[in-house]
């Protein structure tokens, strides 16, 4: 079989392996930040505005090329979960295939380094099988709103696959093709850096593949070498001053997020070392127990042992991979783990220590390295004809997909639903406050609203001063008609967060049902002033201002922006009709009571 074939062999049994393991949750419904970004998200209500050359520019540093990608699923197919699901399915089997030709131009690239064969295929298969249906890669995929994990690593992993090309272009008469793939290469970095901000390390990590496939008596590294202690000293300089800015602003570099619900920074960046170590490490050689919100411990000193232990490990990894003859080979997968990983397990402070879809495109690092490892250890042992070789890899690689295979479709089924997604993660992490949360929200989205309050009530004994919990039993008890205690919920949500609107809203509804009209009115303007895109809150101020308080002109105001808001809302056509009749005979308030 010719090389070219052979390939296309590879890549058809990527895709088709790719839709055996992940073709089990392609109806699964929206789960957790999904639902909030997706299906309530008012902005793909109107999914033809996103899809705009002035929206990517308008929010290119706010993940503008994300939003696009699902005004698209959305304009293409609504809101129905399936075509989300295909599309992040699709990159990820793209992604895979591209592992597969970057690993293999790596043992090209790498030859006079490392132990291999002409016949690199097959450990490069191995690798972008591995990529494929890691367990741990299960998030990335079917959370949908982690597009912006796999979409950001198609135009990472693009950009560095033009860049091996680039490097293997060395005569000058080639000058316009080489022109061509570097302004290819700035394409694929600029547009990915729009749609996550992990493209920030993509320069770096193109300077030092550079390096480590160079010859050591290369130009580039004499240079290196000879200017090395003023390297240091400026590397040092921007690392203290770095370090200084982010110690001392906790803000920097966080963008919109809230210092105040986090860790802060010196405890966050304390905790990443054996997080990385003991948690995303140990997960990627051992992928069992997954966890959408797993219960890290959080570091609080430079002396603790997990700091310590953490710090220890990473130095002892780079000390041995010195000590192998492969030492630019390993050291530069090490580099590609650890660097990818920075942004979110380092200076950039977020919610979570530790978040599984954060690893997507850093698993190459570790793959590139296991894989080869493998490959040289079967080699070693058809050099003391132990086994035959092809024999060998061909169980090898058999196993792995096979036990992969069956853990990632297992974890499929775990985020089948919002409850079954919530049980297990409650299960393993019974401490936390948010898997409790989440599991009384999936049993009232499923209509076991007993269960719901009972599990409400039981975070609230945890964590009183949450707003989340409040709000949602506030609601729960507004269904079962216990107004007294909704009304104690949603005041309690009011003084943790008195800028939701939704809050004001049902506040108003109660006090309209108990026919407190002055209340009643004061909540529906409180939250049309945060916030004056809802039409019902407008039809209940109509209402109110129509039937019970007396106001013509105002109530006609409300009801006719609330059919501009929603034409095709519930009694749309007896409110055109009420505003019509009004506004043509400009008759006196009417005298027979509302609703």
């Amino acid at each position: 079989m010719s090389p070219r074939l052979t390939k296309i062999c590879c890549c058809l049994s990527i895709t088709f392996l790719g839709i055996l393991v992940y073709g089990n949750h392609l109806h699964n419904t929206f789960q957790f930040d999904s639902v909030a970004y997706i299906k309530n998200n008012l902005l793909l209500k109107d999914p033809e505005s996103i899809i705009s050359l002035k929206f990517w520019i308008m929010g290119f540093f706010s993940r503008g090329l994300l939003f696009i990608s699902l005004a698209i699923n959305t304009y293409l197919d609504g809101l129905r979960s399936f075509g989300y699901h295909v599309f992040n399915l699709s990159l990820h089997i793209l992604n895979s295939i591209l592992v597969f030709y970057i690993f293999q131009k790596v043992l090209v690239q790498f030859r006079n380094q490392i132990q291999t064969s002409d016949n690199d295929v097959s450990i490069s298969f191995v690798a972008a099988s591995i990529f494929l249906i890691h367990p741990i890669q299960t998030e990335s995929v079917i959370y949908i709103i982690t597009r912006s994990e796999i979409l950001a690593s198609t135009f990472y992993l693009c950009g560095f696959l033009i860049f091996q090309n680039f490097l293997e272009l060395k005569i000058p008469k080639r000058l316009l093709k080489k022109t061509f793939l570097f302004l290819s290469i700035i394409f694929f970095a600029v547009v990915g850096f729009s749609v996550k901000q992990t493209l920030a390390t993509f320069p770096l990590i193109l300077f030092l593949y550079y390096i480590a496939t160079c010859p050591l008596d290369s130009f580039t590294i004499k240079l290196l070498y000879k200017w090395r202690k003023h390297l240091i000293i400026v590397i040092s300089v921007f690392l203290t001053l770095l370090f200084y800015k982010l110690l001392n602003d906790e803000t920097f570099l966080i963008g919109p997020s809230n210092p105040d619900e986090m860790v802060g920074r010196a405890k966050y960046m304390l905790s990443q070392p054996s997080v990385i170590i003991f948690y995303y490490l140990k997960k990627i050689l051992f992928p069992i127990n997954l966890n959408i919100d797993p219960d890290i411990e959080v570091v609080t000193h430079i002396f603790s042992f997990g700091f310590i232990s953490g710090i220890g490990s990473i130095v002892f990894m780079i000390y041995y991979f010195l000590k192998q003859g492969e030492w630019r080979f390993y050291l530069f997968f090490l580099a590609w783990f650890f660097i990818i990983l920075s942004p979110s397990s380092s200076i950039v402070t977020l919610h979570d220590l530790a978040a599984e879809h954060r690893i997507y495109l850093a698993l190459p690092g570790v793959i590139f390295i296991v894989s080869y490892g493998i490959f040289c250890f079967l080699k070693n042992l058809t050099y003391i004809k132990v086994v035959n070789m092809l024999g060998l890899k061909i169980l090898v690689l058999f196993q792995i997909i096979l036990l992969f295979g069956i853990l990632t479709i297992e974890r499929n089924k775990v985020w089948r639903t919002e409850l079954s997604l919530w049980k297990d993660s409650y299960k393993k992490s019974p401490e936390k406050i948010r898997p409790l949360i989440n599991l009384a929200r999936a049993h009232s989205i499923d209509g076991n609203q007993e269960v719901a309050i009972r599990y409400y009530e039981k975070s609230l004994l945890k964590a009183p001063g949450v707003f989340v919990p409040n709000y949602n039993l506030g609601e729960l008890y507004l269904k079962d008609n216990r107004m007294e205690d909704a009304i104690i919920r949603f005041k309690t949500a009011l003084q943790l967060n008195p800028n939701i609107p939704e809050t004001y809203s049902k506040l108003g509804e109660i006090y309209l049902k108990q026919k407190n009209w002055k209340l009643a009115d004061f909540y529906f303007k409180k939250c049309i002033e945060i916030d004056n895109r809802f039409p019902q809150v407008f039809k209940n101020l109509g209402i109110l201002h129509f039937y019970h308080l007396k106001n013509l002109k105002e109530s006609l105001l409300y009801f006719s922006k609330s059919l501009a808001l929603d034409p095709k809302q519930k009694d749309a056509s007896e409110i055109s009709k009420l505003i019509s009749k009004y506004q043509r005979e400009k008759l006196n308030l009417p005298s027979q009571k509302g609703p």
